[in-house]
C-alpha cells in the first residue's frame, strides 16, 4: 500500500520501523493514523520503560530510605494497555498473521 503519512520524527527508529510495517499491511484513513500514532508511542514509552528498569531494578528507594516499587512499572503497564487498545481499535487483533 502507498503511504500517505510518514512517521513522526520523535519516534525512536524501532518505532519507525513498526510504523511502516503496520502501514503496510493495512489500510489507514486519516482517524486511524492518529491510532497508529499512540500505538508506536506507547511501544516506544514502553520500550524505554523497560530500559529504565533493566537499569535501576524495580526497587528504588524514597527520601526516607524506604524500598517502594520503581515508577516506570506504572508507565511500562499504562503504555502496554495503550498500545494493546490501540491495536484492537485498529483491528489488528483480528488480522492473520503475514507469512514472509
Amino acid at each position: 500500500m502507498k503511504s500517505t503519512n510518514q512517521p513522526p520524527a520523535h519516534l525512536t527508529a524501532a518505532g519507525k520501523k513498526l510504523w511502516k510495517k503496520i502501514e503496510a499491511e493495512i489500510e489507514l484513513d486519516e482517524p486511524a493514523y492518529l491510532l497508529l500514532q499512540t500505538l508506536v508511542e506507547s511501544h516506544d514509552r514502553m520500550h524505554q520503560a523497560r530500559e529504565i528498569l533493566a537499569r535501576d531494578g524495580i526497587l528504588v528507594e524514597d527520601r526516607f530510605g524506604v524500598q517502594r516499587a520503581h515508577p516506570c512499572i506504572q508507565i511500562e503497564r499504562d503504555s502496554a494497555a495503550a498500545l494493546m487498545r490501540a491495536y484492537r481499535y485498529l483491528g489488528l487483533d483480528l488480522q492473520q498473521p503475514v507469512s514472509n
